[in-house]
């Protein structure tokens, strides 16, 4: 049995380790983090045993990343994999996957993924609908209550609670979707959407 080790105990860290925990493939050895008081005033049983900066990677260990910012995640993963780490994909037993789906390495999912949806890298799905035929790319996190409809997200995306991208969409790299936000249009790269229809904002 394989040592897993949760990459930061903050973000959303310890809801990896529950479902770690739930899905019982691994030895749980701990959370890393740079911050080693993420935990303070929290009940929680996992320890953090290091820093991302300083831990080596052994033989016997693989890692779950629990961040949720796209840009961040990029930063962490390029770190540990300099250093060998090798990341698991979790799937929350509570998922709904249609079996034509594919995903990629050190994806957490938690949701439902559609006929022949297609996830890249290190990509979070939280509590989302991913609708049939949609893609999403590298690095990017859907969060609580999203719908994703036959669209496709580019690299390191993230689209808040209780937005929707409609079909056929696209979402271009870097973009930011407003929790509650409806795209209607296609979102260029680096820009965040809010409202319904999403608009542009300059904040």
């Amino acid at each position: 049995m394989k040592d897993l080790i949760i990459v930061c105990a903050g973000g959303f860290g310890r809801e990896v380790y529950y479902m770690a925990k739930e899905i019982g493939k691994w030895n749980i050895k701990g959370f890393i983090d740079d911050n080693l008081h993420a935990l303070d005033g929290v009940n929680i049983a996992l320890p953090i045993i290091g820093t991302i900066k300083d831990w080596v990677p052994s033989e016997n260990e693989v890692f779950a990343l629990g961040v949720s910012a796209p840009k961040t995640k990029e930063v962490i993963v390029n770190i540990m994999k300099a250093k060998g780490a090798m990341f698991e994909t979790l799937i929350s037993p509570r998922s709904h996957i249609i079996e034509t789906a594919t995903m990629g390495e050190g994806c957490i999912v938690s949701g439902t993924l559609g006929d022949c949806v297609k996830l890249g890298n290190f990509v979070n799905i939280m509590g989302s609908m991913i609708g049939q035929d949609s893609i999403i790319d590298d690095y990017s996190t859907t969060t609580g209550y999203t719908n994703i409809a036959a669209a496709h997200l580019g690299k390191r995306v993230f689209a808040g609670s209780h937005s929707a991208v409609l079909n056929g969409l696209t979402v271009g790299d870097d973009a930011y979707i407003c929790a509650g936000s409806i795209v209607f249009t296609k979102v260029k790269a680096g820009t965040k959407v809010f409202g319904n229809p999403a608009k542009r904002m300059d904040f």
